[in-house]
């Protein structure tokens, strides 16, 4: 692992982008990166991504979105600050996680999408 600082808060972090084995290679692949920057904290890349989320589905469609999300839907694994955030010691799903289901629960979750 290879120390970086985030190119968003200034965080100390480990990246493994050398190894081709990353904690990033886990999130979602739906930005490119900029020239202007390097990498992200996990937690600000999680911030990153579920703001191009909004974007994507404003200028795409919803449609569109879950065709782009539905390779993510067999990951067992849940990534803090992207499928969830913790809000008065309760987990909170965000669109992404909730748009991996792919479909509505019913349940009146905070950030459906639906």
């Amino acid at each position: 692992m290879t120390a970086k600082n985030c190119s968003k808060c200034n965080q100390s972090f480990g990246c493994g982008a050398g190894t081709g084995n990353c904690w990033c290679m886990s999130f979602p692949a739906i930005m490119s990166p900029t020239l202007e920057q390097d990498c992200f904290c996990p937690s600000c890349l999680g911030d990153v991504i579920n703001n191009k989320i909004e974007s994507l589905i404003d200028e795409n469609g919803m449609e569109s979105f879950q065709k782009l999300a539905e390779p993510y839907r067999a990951q067992p694994k849940l990534i803090k600050n992207v499928d969830f955030t913790i809000e008065d010691e309760l987990y909170v799903f965000s669109k992404w996680y909730l748009i991996k289901q792919g479909s509505c629960c019913k349940n009146g979750c905070k950030n459906c999408p639906y």
